[in-house]
């Protein structure tokens, strides 16, 4: 059995420079975000390969992913579940778990395509995405293994699986339902202002559930009913009417929490990044794997900030390969030690 089982979208991503000219023959508006149907966007991958040959390696991705990537690396016992295709990039997502140490707990379904995006920069370094879900709709409550969150430590809910498919919803909140059952505490992430907005009945009615849950300041403030641009102040002060533990990153501020009604406050040192993509998931990573070494929320949000910090520096959403993560955690733990209380 796995310590931590993360649910969440079975996805891979692929990085291309581009030009705005390229994207607009491919159909697309330079700097947009689109969610594609799979036949849609089987017809840019096939225009831009047939233009560019063999393009790169995918790289799996989503945000719960991330998380499940970094605790796996840093030597905790980590399963993953969802939903992808038996095709090249399934079996891509599966491989790149296994080269991490995640047990991957779902099967891949025959015939369907692997949920997968595409990150395309032009000259002026604008980022356009397309994405499509692909076999990530199909989620639903008799694919989810509950005898895996049974028998877990700790259960991650990706928020995003909320706007999958027309059960995906059904599927997260029967993890939530199991897990609560089974006294199996779980941590929920907030995923997209869009999708708290969207999907508020369940955020009302497992935000108070879980042991946690986990966003940044704007994505925070939405679901307690707020302006996204809400301060910190007023958030603390709207958390504090509520039973809600919630974990919040505040991007080169650092991260706030609100956990068993004590508040904790965390800055960090400012440092320019490259790409922070992922920070948030690797920060909720770090603080959890931290939190299960003992060290005291204070500090485990500190050891969270020193771990996002690292990850910025890096064209990617995770850390790659070649970083030393069990080291890299133990220096930060030792740093996070050393600071005042």
């Amino acid at each position: 059995m796995s310590s931590i089982v993360a649910m969440g979208p079975v996805t891979v991503g692929i990085n291309l420079t581009s030009s705005r000219a390229e994207l607009r023959a491919l159909g697309l508006t330079p700097g947009s975000f689109s969610i594609l149907s799979v036949a849609r966007i089987e017809e840019i991958r096939l225009a831009l390969e047939q233009t560019r040959g063999t393009l790169p390696e995918p790289r799996n991705g989503g945000s719960v992913g991330n998380t499940a990537n970094l605790i796996a690396r840093a030597g905790v016992s980590c399963g993953f579940m969802g939903v992808g295709g038996e095709d090249t990039f399934g079996r891509a997502f599966v491989t790149n778990c296994e080269s991490a140490s995640i047990a991957f707990l779902s099967k891949l379904e025959e015939g369907d395509v692997t949920g997968y995006d595409f990150y395309l920069y032009d000259e002026a370094g604008e980022r356009t995405i397309i994405l499509t879900h692909g076999a990530n709709a199909l989620l639903s409550p008799d694919r989810i293994d509950s005898d895996a969150i049974q028998g877990a430590e700790l259960v991650l809910l990706d928020g995003s699986v909320l706007s999958f498919g027309t059960e995906s919803e059904a599927a997260l909140s029967y993890c939530a339902q199991v897990a609560e059952a089974a006294d199996v505490p779980f941590g929920l992430t907030l995923a997209s202002t869009q999708i708290v907005n969207n999907y508020r009945p369940f955020y009302d009615t497992f935000s108070p559930k879980a042991q946690m849950v986990a966003g940044n300041l704007e994505q925070t403030a939405v679901l307690l009913n707020l302006d996204p641009k809400s301060s910190l102040d007023k958030v603390r002060t709207e958390l504090a009417k509520t039973p809600i533990n919630a974990l919040v990153t505040l991007d080169a501020a650092g991260a706030f929490a609100r956990i068993g009604g004590e508040e904790f406050l965390m800055p960090t040192q400012e440092i320019e990044a490259l790409d922070s993509t992922g920070a948030g998931d690797n920060f909720l990573g770090a603080f959890l794997v931290a939190i299960r070494k003992g060290l005291p929320i204070n500090k485990a949000l500190a050891v969270g900030n020193i771990i996002a910090g690292e990850v910025i520096q890096y064209d990617s959403a995770r850390l790659p390969p070649s970083v030393d993560v069990p080291t890299l955690m133990q220096k930060a733990i030792q740093i996070a030690e050393s600071l005042d209380d």
